[in-house]
């Protein structure tokens, strides 16, 4: 059973993030790779974060008892795809959320007395696995990082028995994997199917009439897949199914006018910010407006204003994260914030991602103490899932997690965007801000791939120290 989550004691995919949201580029992009935090004493800086105390902090644990780990250190790696010339910035917000953490956490004190030394590996789409094999070679482990072709170097990864707690995952390949922890899981059979059945209550009329828009990528079309299952098994139907380019449509007026040909009221969107905001200006343009448009928790992001101005209408995002609009009413929300102020002002704090990746980051340091003068491979994922025990909320950032057992959280929430920003409409929330309902969640039926597995490359669990 689910623990209740309360907002006094203080709160990423998915929720499922996709291919997910290109943002802007801080002043801290890939070219402060291997950087490691400082700035302050530990003195003058708190270790705790939100509800969870002495996160970070002084500490004799000692010994180099694993690749990337000294008496003083731990070396670990982030990877993202913000130099990918297509989407400049790409996902910089892993970067950012590390870069953050490893400031504060080493003012204070670093883990246990051992300071983090952060290595920004940018995979730049297209080079994920080259990036995996460097971190074989120097890091201890993987930590709030994630890319979109994440499926080339899983079978790199275990090779080498690099943990992984990740931001996000995409591929089948990454979601089912060994060695890999999910701060907010994303299992291959199961999905969390409760903003589908608060969509079929509020507009019994539109669900007849539904469409599933993805991008022409095998991760997104995997996620489109599983929605246009989780939203069937609810009784909608889907009579469009179509993909678009998944770096744009040169202009969305075909779509959306094949929309309001086929009488669409319902839309199941897969992607990113910037492509749905240019297709509700698509529909705009052409004075046509459904009932809804349902999206995943990347969209909690203000690209969707940005690109689409006023013509954002009837979209609801769902998340599992705390928004940030209501930050004074939730400590932990409001210390992430100030953390990004303090330590990265220039960045862009505001993004579901950056959440998700800076849970990771916690789990990974509360693990790494539990582990203190026995600091391995082995320890860091059993504590981590001894830590997150079924009901992780990153201190207060996010809805409950089942972190043991990996599976779909049944709490959801969701952000109606409008031209300005997102509100919380009324979803029967139970536990908070959040609707913690059983049945929240479909066990899925289809074949959705499978995980890379230690045994795919020779290896078991007993190799792993």
């Amino acid at each position: 059973m689910r623990s209740k989550f309360f907002v006094k004691t203080v709160i990423c995919a998915a929720a499922v993030t996709l291919i997910a949201a290109g943002c802007s580029r801080s002043d801290s992009g890939p070219d402060n790779a291997g950087t490691s935090g400082g700035g302050e004493t530990p003195a003058v800086a708190s270790g705790a974060f939100g509800s969870l105390a002495e996160v970070c902090g002084p500490g004799n644990a000692k010994g180099a008892t694993s690749r990337g780990v000294t008496d003083s250190e731990i070396r670990v790696g982030t990877v993202a795809d913000p130099g990918f010339a297509g989407r400049p910035g790409l996902n910089q917000e892993l970067f950012d959320s590390a870069t953050v953490f490893t400031k504060w956490c080493n003012a204070a004190g670093g883990i246990a007395g051992r300071q983090i030394k952060v290595d920004l590996l940018d995979a730049k789409l297209t080079e994920y696995r080259a990036r995996i094999l460097e971190a074989c070679e120097d890091d201890f482990s993987l930590v709030g990082g994630g890319a979109v072709f994440d499926d080339t170097g899983q079978k790199d990864r275990l090779e080498c028995l690099l943990p992984d707690i990740a931001g996000f995952v995409v591929s089948s390949q990454a979601r089912g994997a060994d060695l890999m922890v999910q701060v907010v899981p994303n299992p291959l059979d199961s999905l969390p199917i409760g903003d589908y059945k608060w969509l079929v209550k509020k507009f019994p009329t539109s669900i007849n009439k539904v469409a599933a828009l993805t991008g022409s990528l095998p991760a997104t079309i995997l996620v489109k897949d599983q929605a246009i299952e989780g939203a069937e098994s609810q009784g909608m139907k889907v009579i469009y199914d179509a993909q678009y380019n998944a770096a744009g449509e040169p202009t969305w007026a075909p779509i959306a006018q094949t929309l309001k040909s086929k009488g669409i009221k319902g839309i199941l969107w897969t992607g990113e910010p910037e492509n749905l905001a240019k297709l509700e200006v698509g529909l705009a343009d052409i004075g046509y407006k459904v009932d809804w448009i349902r999206a995943d928790a990347n969209h909690y992001d203000l690209k969707l204003q940005v690109t689409g101005a006023g013509s954002i209408a009837n979209t609801y995002v769902r998340s599992t994260v705390y928004p940030f609009e209501k930050a004074s009413d939730n400590p932990a929300t409001q210390q992430y914030l100030d953390l990004y102020k303090k330590y990265l002002p220039s960045a862009k704090a505001r993004t579901y991602l950056g959440v998700q990746a800076f849970s990771s980051w916690l789990l990974f340091a509360k693990s790494v103490k539990a582990c203190g003068n026995k600091l391995t491979a082995k320890c860091l994922l059993d504590e981590a899932k001894r830590v997150g025990s079924t009901t992780w909320t990153g201190g207060g950032l996010h809805a409950a997690m089942n972190i043991r057992e990996q599976q779909s959280t049944e709490c959801f929430s969701l952000l109606l965007a409008n031209p300005k920003g997102f509100t919380l409409p009324d979803i029967d929330a139970n536990d908070s801000i959040f609707n913690c309902t059983d049945g929240n969640v479909l066990t899925l039926k289809g074949d959705y791939g499978q995980g890379t597995k230690l045994e795919d490359v020779g290896k078991t669990m007993a190799d792993l120290k």
